[in-house]
């Protein structure tokens, strides 16, 4: 692996060392120095990053690849309406070609726009798709397959058997995980409290305690959905999840909009993560979770696009910008700082993923995932934070380079291991060919 050294940048380190004018060199996958003057092997590549911002990787908790496809095809609906219309049809549609398309367009995207990894719950099928996706182009993904052996109350969202779902769960978990020198691993992802049987809870939560996995799910995003569930289980989902033994470090919960006091004091003394999710939430009407509370509650906080079918980007820098001003309605304008909303791009992510000490900050002996942002509007030492400039000001900040592991997978804003515009039009046909099956079958169900 060649060594990479960069150069004349203005660094967040989201670290010890704040933010400061260095080099960083990149030798065998890891941070190895940072600061002025570094010395260099010979032979590294060197890149330019004078008037540069450079950053941790962004780590995402909370995305759906199977649903890139999907963009542009369910707008201005309450999530239980988008779901039942459009989503699940959609996701039922998808064969291995459509579902490899989406999820290349959607690693694709978050690479070119600075996350490095992220964590995403894919549809009941063709799991494998995603995983060769990420693969293939260089990101460090943890994925699962949504399992759904149960009807939700309110939905019909039935996936498939017991036995089929965790037949398919066991095989993902012996041929994926730690794969690609661990950058790729599986997530165990019951798609909510309700949609999957107690035994597959319980079956999932020993699974994941066995392999170390992080268990992720969708949790209170539709106040609507959240009552209904409650009054068909005679308890709120974060109860639930405690009664199957699912809460903890490793558990990565989507949304959590609609919460009761009792429910927040379950994550924060459980250590389980939140993962927030604005532009969705206020697309589909869901509200808008109440991050300082949690967060004042000790309970850990990551940042989410979600699906690009309810964004409708990939991109975190939005998220970002959202994360730290919706919050800011109460009135109080230090509600949620940027330097908060960036912790939770970063720290609380990787924290989220039990990568703690390894991503979410640039320092020696840290895994080198970093993003190397053009930031043509910045002036270092003029008075305005660096990270203030990307979450505020950045409207002209794009994505250079981008590392994994010390792998190079963009480079001068282009992808290294894929073409974008291939891609992208791959994506678009996919989602022509979707959205064509599910017109189809609505038409065959209305003559009958």
């Amino acid at each position: 692996m060649q060594s990479v050294i960069i150069r004349h940048a203005t660094v967040v380190t989201q670290g010890e060392l704040g933010t400061l004018q260095a080099d960083v060199l990149v030798e065998n996958g890891l941070i190895t120095a940072v600061g002025t003057d570094v010395s260099a092997p010979d032979d590294a590549r060197e890149i330019d990053a004078t008037g540069c911002i450079v950053t941790p990787g962004v780590v995402q908790t909370h995305v759906h690849l199977c649903q890139t496809a999907f963009s542009g095809l369910a707008e201005d609906l309450d999530v239980m309406s988008w779901l039942d219309q459009w989503i699940w049809p959609l996701e039922q549609a998808l064969d291995a070609d459509t579902m490899s398309a989406s999820a290349r367009w959607g690693v694709a995207e978050m690479l070119l726009s600075g996350t490095t990894s992220f964590l995403s719950m894919e549809t009941t099928h063709h799991t494998d798709q995603a995983f060769q996706a990420a693969a293939d182009l260089g990101a460090r993904a943890t994925i699962g397959k949504a399992i759904m052996d149960r009807e939700e109350p309110g939905t019909r969202l039935l996936g498939e058997s017991t036995e089929a779902a965790w037949a398919d769960l066991v095989r993902l978990v012996e041929t994926w995980h730690g794969s690609y020198d661990d950058r790729i691993r599986v997530a165990v992802s019951p798609r909510a409290p309700s949609a999957a049987t107690p035994q597959m809870w319980a079956d999932s939560v020993a699974l994941a305690s066995q392999h170390d996995l992080t268990i992720h799910t969708h949790v209170n995003e539709n106040r609507g959905q959240s009552d209904k569930v409650s009054e068909a289980n005679g308890t709120r989902d974060v109860l639930l999840l405690s009664e199957l033994g699912a809460l903890g470090p490793r558990t990565v919960l989507a949304h959590c909009v609609w919460l009761e006091d009792e429910e927040v004091t379950l994550l924060a003394g459980s250590g389980t993560t939140v993962a927030h999710c604005p532009t969705a939430n206020l697309k589909l009407g869901s509200g808008i979770a109440n991050v300082p509370r949690l967060r004042g509650h000790g309970v850990n906080v990551g940042l989410g696009t979600d699906g690009a079918a309810c964004n409708n980007t990939l991109d975190a820098r939005r998220e970002l910008f959202l994360a730290s001003i919706i919050h800011r309605a109460s009135g109080d304008p230090q509600a949620m700082p940027a330097s908060q909303a960036f912790d939770m791009a970063t720290l609380n992510g990787a924290r989220a993923l039990g990568r703690e000490g390894e991503l979410g900050a640039i320092a020696v002996g840290m895994i080198a995932d970093i993003a190397v942002f053009r930031a043509p509007q910045f002036t270092a030492r003029t008075g305005e934070s660096a990270v203030d400039h990307l979450v505020y000001s950045g409207s002209t900040v794009t994505v250079s380079s981008v590392l994994v592991g010390g792998e190079l997978v963009v480079h001068d804003g282009q992808l290294v291991n894929g073409d974008i515009a291939t891609i992208r039009a791959e994506g678009a046909a996919a989602r022509a060919t979707l959205a064509y099956a599910v017109a189809a079958t609505r038409t065959v169900g209305d003559e009958r």
